[in-house]
């Protein structure tokens, strides 16, 4: 059988696509390599009764990408983004500068208004020549030449304010605020929202929809090549050696795994295969779920607030850059970024009655340390860092555990095969966003007639959960129209 569409991924954006393309009366196939769909937007019981979501604790999801989906009618209710808060041993911030989240949301919302334009038709010439439409400048594009620090320091007032604004743009991430271009993470901070019921129901509904329209989804086999045929992709070779025809392909995968692992060298036209090595990858990103009896006990400076949202555990100015200096060194900073969230204060059904499930997403983490490769010992240490700054701020966490998981870049590359566990597609730099993003490839589209790029590698992938499946689902089929996919 020969399908429209084989897409590589059975996450967010892999089935967004599925669903896009499938209302359009295309026959789709997803091939996952997991057992089970949903890659980072998962949710699994990591402890008898405990849930959380290992890779992260919510998703941003444009509110046109979200009425496209028809979600709301699978079920999917989403809870605002509550504001964040910070804790050092002896003082609070409460709630954020509001001016700085809606001047972020303003630009994020602009931008993936832009995204959207690279999916649209090709137009002819009079000449019979294709050509794109001349698009709109990428809102935010003077972010690529301004620090963080500067942009934060003019809209939050207070030190501990921008401290606050600091760690919310750089969760989980490793980057100098006072380095050029690094306003860009605020494109990519947005604040989360929580899925009522966890992350694994939002992939779920968009399983239901996606098999609705007559999907087919393969599980539990990796897609291991793309085979080309006349300069263009004919089929998705599998694990087990069986070949899936397709017109085209959609990979969510991250631009650098995308083109080095499944394609041969000789397959890949002109200088890709180059831009691909030279693409930057930033796997920063450590997570820990700890299974917890109740919850801690509230400073006495603080109030039940901080336990709605983040907690950014003693954020302070010049650590970001130390962090940022260590990170790249491989070693890993006495006093690295934490960010701590309580997903059961939200939704006790992740865990028993009186229990707490708590994640501590740390950031500034290597994804290959200096002196080796992640050992047991040294996920101890990690652990153990950990809880010794949130006992800073939340004394009695400790004796509150009952068990611990903990997550570092080179599981989270082994569990959704990203290069270098790195959640985010590659390094946010102003060399590597808005048309640059990724790698100079004019994404979604690719030099490979019939490989359309979706997933966080690409811009729309930055801005929001579900965005780049459906902007890479619209090019396939505005290409498709055009009569360039037969």
């Amino acid at each position: 059988m020969r399908y429209d569409a084989a897409i590589i991924g059975a996450g967010a954006e892999g089935l967004a696509a599925a669903v896009t393309l499938a209302r359009s009366g295309l026959k789709v196939i997803v091939i996952e390599r997991n057992e089970r769909p949903g890659g980072r937007h998962v949710t699994r019981e990591f402890h008898p009764g405990f849930h959380a979501s290992p890779f992260c604790d919510g998703c941003t999801i444009p509110s046109q990408a979200f009425r496209d989906l028809d979600l709301a009618r699978h079920g999917v209710l989403l809870w605002p983004a509550t504001p964040a808060s910070a804790l050092w041993p002896d003082r609070a911030q409460v709630a954020v500068s509001y001016r700085a989240r809606a001047e972020a949301m303003r630009i994020v919302s602009a931008a993936q208004l832009r995204a959207a334009t690279d999916a649209m038709p090709q137009r002819r010439s009079l000449f019979g020549r294709r050509k794109f439409p001349a698009p709109a400048p990428w809102p935010g594009a003077s972010l690529a030449t301004r620090p963080l620090r500067d942009v934060l320091s003019a809209l939050s007032p207070g030190d501990d304010m921008l401290a606050l604004m600091l760690s919310d743009a750089l969760e989980g991430r490793a980057a100098h605020p006072d380095r050029t271009a690094s306003a860009l993470h605020m494109l990519a901070g947005a604040a989360p929202e929580t899925v009522v019921g966890g992350l694994q129901f939002l992939t779920d509904a968009l399983m239901v929809a996606a098999l609705g329209l007559g999907v087919e989804v393969s599980c539990g086999l990796d897609a291991v090549d793309i085979r080309c045929r006349r300069g263009r992709t004919d089929s998705v070779r599998l694990a087990d050696g069986v070949d899936v025809a397709a017109r085209a392909v959609i990979s969510t995968l991250d631009f650098k795994r995308t083109f080095l692992s499944l394609f041969a060298w000789n397959d890949l036209p002109g200088e890709l295969a180059g831009r691909a090595a030279a693409f930057r990858m930033s796997g920063a990103t450590a997570r820990l779920l700890f299974a917890l009896d109740g919850l801690p006990e509230i400073p006495s400076f603080a109030d039940a607030r901080v336990f709605a949202g983040a907690i950014h555990v003693a954020p302070e100015e010049d650590r970001f850059g130390n962090a940022f200096a260590a990170w790249h060194s491989g070693t890993l900073a006495e006093q690295f970024p934490m960010t701590i969230r309580f997903p059961s204060a939200a939704d006790p059904r992740l865990c028993p009655v009186g229990a707490a499930t708590m994640t501590v997403t740390a950031g500034c983490v290597p994804s290959r340390l200096f002196d080796g490769a992640w050992t047991n010992d040294k996920r101890d240490g990690l652990r153990h860092a950990a809880l010794q700054r949130i006992e800073q701020v939340l004394p009695d966490v400790t004796a509150r555990i009952r068990a611990c998981e903990v997550i570092v870049p080179p599981d989270i590359e082994q569990a959704l095969g990203c290069t270098e566990g790195d959640l985010w597609g590659g390094e946010i730099a102003a060399d590597q966003m808005f048309s640059t993003r990724p790698g100079g490839v004019p994404a979604p589209r690719t030099p490979v007639e019939g490989l359309y790029l979706a997933g966080p590698s690409t811009m729309a992938g930055v801005l929001g959960t579900c965005a780049s499946g459906i902007v890479a689902a619209q090019a396939l089929m505005a290409d498709l129209k055009d009569g360039r996919l037969k």
